[in-house]
């Protein structure tokens, strides 16, 4: 209707001024011929006149109405943009703050750890098969990346390993990969063990502790730590806690599942452990 009235509202007035005109000229060239002609004019033109008023009223209200929408129109679409500009600005800001405290943390880490060569790497992209658990990230050989490197998190939680490196990209495969070992410890007892990858466990998002040795205690809640057995994985680092324990199908032998420490799914952010000091 706004856009109808756009268009169309000036040959309105247009035909609406043409009337009064003619009215106009037939009342001044008739005027003085007839009473009854001239008392007709005026009768037709006193209506007319009041229209083409009401008209003028009309139209200017009109014209003042879209031009004030307009106006009100690019002060909506540029608040919209300040508005945009400001949830970003949070945005960043958020993103800012959590990479502090992820620093700090790391801080921490670096204190506890002086062996540690860390190199900061973000995560670009996760892979796709269902029968792994990767990811890449945004480091490579260019920045001392090497095979078999530990992942970490900031809390010093085990993430993964490296299994391909590329100038500037690398491969990962995580803790609950199905092809994942890394030598475990109970920490509570100092009992060693394995801590491996599984094809179900790893749907779940978690991985088993296998090779316990026979009347070994494991405990639900029992933090589970890296042996350091091996040059690729130090002593120390968190794999997670013992949420389930039993017997392999055999009833021979003992197992444990392992809910991982490190929030795998939420990653963002990780550190590559270049050199350690390697513990007997």
């Amino acid at each position: 209707m706004r856009e109808f009235l756009k268009k169309k509202g000036i040959a309105i007035a247009a035909a609406a001024l043409a009337v009064a005109l003619i009215l106009g000229i037939a009342t001044y060239t008739l005027g003085g011929r007839s009473d009854f002609v001239t008392n007709a004019v005026n009768a037709v033109m006193r209506p007319v006149g009041s229209g083409v008023a009401v008209i003028a009223d009309f139209m200017e209200g009109l014209y003042g109405y879209m031009f004030e929408y307009d106006r009100l129109k690019t002060e909506n679409n540029d608040l919209k943009a300040k508005i945009a500009d400001m949830e970003q600005q949070i945005r960043d800001s958020a993103a800012a703050n959590e990479e502090n405290k992820r620093l700090r943390r790391l801080l921490e880490l670096r204190e506890k750890r002086a062996d540690f060569e860390l190199e900061s790497a973000y995560i670009n992209s996760w892979g796709s098969s269902n029968w792994s658990s990767t990811f890449t990230i945004n480091k490579g050989s260019g920045s001392g990346i090497e095979l078999l490197d530990c992942v970490i998190t900031e809390h010093g939680y085990l993430v993964g390993q490296v299994i391909k490196v590329g100038p500037s990209t690398a491969t990962v495969r995580t803790i609950i990969d199905t092809n994942m070992n890394a030598g475990a410890l109970i920490e509570r007892t100092g009992i060693s063990a394995v801590a491996s990858g599984d094809f179900e466990k790893m749907r779940e998002g978690k991985l088993k502790l296998t090779f316990i040795p026979d009347g070994a205690e494991i405990l639900n809640g029992d933090t589970i730590l890296t042996s350091g057995k091996g040059e690729s994985i130090p002593k120390g680092l968190v794999v997670g806690k013992v949420t389930d324990a039993g017997l392999e199908p055999s009833a021979l032998t003992q197992y444990a599942v392992i809910s991982p420490s490190a929030a795998l799914t939420e990653l963002t952010q990780v550190f590559v452990i270049k050199s350690f000091d390697i513990v007997e």
